[in-house]
């Protein structure tokens, strides 16, 4: 595998969602082929000794990320994706959890797309307060199965924060990524 600066991948977008906001962008990371084939291979490494056999991939470029990953481990992709309504027509049961960093606030997962004894590993892009990979966690624990990774491209979780989310591991291109777009302004 290269050794890969990933920091040079990620575009940081102060004042999104909001004044004084920042978010991390890993858009750069996904658009370079060989940079996103060692981010994959990077990440899906070590979910090989768990053997998951599903992934959730978490809005937007989560999903993007976990079904590369999903694919390089023969796993099923299962999308939390960020819905603003669901038609009448929709006929499958969905576990809705809210959230902060959408613009509709509410993150959907098709219930039956977990099964009990599942071993489910989650990506997302990053992990700043990890609320949304701790509400997927709690979820998949209440159908039954079991959590037996997290991946991500960014760890920005406090000690406290990784200490909620509990076992397993979070593993990370990227630890405790600073910029001065995360510091309070003057």
């Amino acid at each position: 595998m290269a050794n890969v600066d990933f920091k040079k991948y990620i575009e940081v977008i102060k004042d999104w969602p909001g004044p004084g906001k920042a978010v991390c962008d890993i858009s750069r990371l996904l658009e370079h082929p060989n940079i996103f084939h060692e981010a994959v291979v990077a990440l899906a490494k070590p979910l090989l000794e768990v053997k998951p056999n599903k992934i959730i991939g978490i809005e937007q470029r989560g999903i993007a990320l976990g079904s590369a990953i999903a694919y390089y481990l023969g796993c099923g992709i299962v999308p939390a994706r960020s819905i603003y309504y669901l038609p009448e027509e929709y006929n499958r049961e969905v576990e809705i959890f809210p959230v902060s960093r959408f613009a509709d606030r509410k993150l959907a997962i098709v219930t039956e797309s977990i099964d009990p004894g599942d071993r489910v590993a989650i990506v997302d892009d990053w992990l700043h307060h990890g609320t949304t990979v701790l509400a997927v966690k709690k979820f998949v624990e209440s159908v039954g199965a079991s959590v037996v990774g997290i991946a991500c491209v960014i760890n920005n979780l406090s000690e406290t924060r990784r200490k909620l989310l509990g076992r397993p591991e979070v593993q990370a291109l990227i630890e405790n990524y600073e910029t001065d777009a995360f510091q309070p302004s003057d």
